[in-house]
């Protein structure tokens, strides 16, 4: 497949910028957050979010793009209830897109309470995905549900808040204790939260229920497998699987730090581990290997590394710095790739 852009819708929507996450719909629809390269780190890099509808031939024009020169370090999630994309950054901005609105929303923290129980606000850390509902993960534990536009409701004043430590305001805890980065579920009554120092909460449907885990380190990603078992990944990763109150490490691994895991994924029977160096999976000797070590047609580094499947579960769509690769569980089919034009 030839790249979705040409040269000049190239250079009008992505010349300059990165991707840094990115959300799939559909098959022929994603939609990329775009940060601006800047050697000059005095000056607040500029947020691009690109919706890509590419079932035409894309023209300069032609793409939906709202640019904003706030947001930082943020993620994006692509949701059913209702059907739109949402991202939020961590100072609790956000920006939705849906058929009928395309632009910045009101702050998380002017709908809904997000004072910390240490003061300042709850930070948020990741937008996910699951059941097909939007929620925004915190700091502190905290769990926030999208109702709509400008509409966010956290768990706790729906009766289903994650419990802190009753010395949560005089001992000795910091924001990486707990709280979480990603959250992933089997379904609406049975989701899994994972974050701080091995802290790992299970959802029954009506209460959160601690998961002792066989680890203290920082927790980063969380997938649910169709075999049934629940796989997190350490900031090293490192891959545990389980659930409940049993689980068990299945693969070493070593990663630096600055490439530690940002997403994971079970799709069409193997888990797929992202962060900024690429995609990796489980190996046959308990290890965490590079995906092209045991898949030759894998895409290479720059054009996968975020990790979202789109709602119907048939598409897995990766993305690096500068480009992104669709599967459909037998085909890898790059999209686009800035190095076509460098």
């Amino acid at each position: 497949m030839e790249s979705i852009f040409d040269r000049a819708s190239w250079e009008k929507y992505l010349k300059g910028f990165t991707i840094y996450d990115c959300a799939i719909v559909r098959q022929h629809g994603f939609c990329l957050v775009l940060v601006e390269q800047k050697e000059n780190r005095d000056i607040a890099p500029r947020t691009r979010f690109l919706t890509v509808l590419y079932d035409k031939p894309i023209a300069v024009g032609s793409l939906p793009m709202v640019e904003a020169g706030s947001f930082s370090y943020t993620t994006i999630a692509s949701g059913l209830n209702p059907p739109e994309y949402v991202a939020v950054d961590m100072g609790n901005l956000v920006y939705s897109a849906n058929a009928k609105w395309k632009g910045v929303e009101k702050d998380i923290d002017k709908v809904t309470d997000m004072s910390a129980p240490r003061g300042g606000n709850i930070v948020i850390l990741k937008v996910v995905r699951v059941a097909g509902q939007i929620y925004a993960l915190g700091t502190y534990r905290k769990i926030y549900r999208r109702l709509g536009q400008d509409q966010w409701s956290e768990m706790k004043s729906e009766g289903h808040a994650v419990p802190l430590p009753d010395d949560i305001k005089t001992g000795e805890y910091t924001t990486s204790s707990f709280g979480f980065n990603d959250m992933c579920g089997f379904n609406e009554h049975d989701l899994y939260a994972v974050g701080g120092l091995g802290d790992v909460w299970r959802f029954d449907g009506k209460h959160w229920h601690h998961c002792p885990f066989p680890t203290n380190t920082i927790l980063e990603t969380v997938a649910c497998g169709e075999d049934g078992k629940v796989y997190i990944s350490d900031m090293k990763g490192c891959i545990w699987a389980g659930r409940e109150n049993r689980w068990t490490q299945v693969a070493e691994a070593d990663f630096a730090w600055g490439s530690q895991p940002r997403d994971s994924a079970w799709f069409k029977g193997r888990l797929y581990l992202g962060s900024q160096d690429g995609l990796y999976t489980l190996g046959d000797n308990k290890n965490v290997v590079a995906l092209e070590s045991v898949d030759s047609e894998a895409p290479g580094m720059g054009n996968c590394g975020r990790v979202d499947v789109s709602p119907d579960g048939q598409f897995l769509l990766t993305a690096g710095s500068f480009g992104a690769t669709l599967y459909d569980g037998t085909t890898w089919t790059r999209l686009f790739s800035g190095y076509d034009f460098m």
